[in-house]
């Protein structure tokens, strides 16, 4: 069984990524600040396997304690809020979670460097490929086409950045996740 934290845990895919964990054995902790929806009761709640931590990811002294005895990492955390919010906001929410993703990997790479954590998957979004102009893309295209043009793409794009960056200069092993298009509540 392994330690798994999940960041965003309180949201959409996050609850489905930690029911999953869960249903495989693992030991998850969750950490979600409830800044979408609030509350949501989720059918894990009670599970002995699951802590759930209410804060804040942009906490580096938070998220390097509990990631301290981590061995999987999925950076999950964003302010998203709509597709409408990344036009209305589109400053806010890309500044916003660029230090979430900042603080993240930070935490990430002192657990890493501290010999307990293996990996981080991060959760990107199929936006990346938004300026794409042939199909279908495959691995490696995001860096070959043009930036994407929302904020939200560009957003996401860097994330995969961050975790090139930290493989390239910390050797922090990763997986980065595509979804596409998800829609539901927490």
């Amino acid at each position: 069984m392994k330690r798994v934290v999940v960041t965003g845990s309180a949201g959409f895919i996050g609850g489905y990524i930690v029911e999953e964990l869960l249903r495989q054995g693992h030991q998850v902790v969750g950490i979600d600040n409830y800044s979408k929806y609030g509350k949501v009761a989720k059918s894990y709640d009670d599970n002995p396997n699951y802590e759930l931590i209410v804060g804040d990811v942009q906490d580096v002294e938070l998220m390097t304690q509990v990631l301290s005895d981590a061995d999987h990492f999925i950076a999950g955390a964003a302010l998203i809020g709509g597709i409408s919010y990344f036009h209305t906001y589109a400053y806010d929410l890309l500044a916003q979670n660029e230090r979430i993703i900042a603080s993240s990997v930070d935490a990430a790479i002192a657990a890493h460097k501290a010999g307990r954590l293996e990996k981080v998957t991060y959760m990107s979004s199929s936006m990346v490929f938004e300026s794409a102009d042939r199909w279908p893309s495959k691995e490696g295209d995001e860096r070959l086409i043009p930036p994407p043009l929302s904020s939200y793409g560009f957003q996401k794009l860097a994330v995969e950045y961050f975790a090139h960056a930290a493989w390239d200069q910390y050797e922090l092993p990763f997986t980065i996740l595509r979804p596409f298009n998800c829609v539901g509540i927490g």
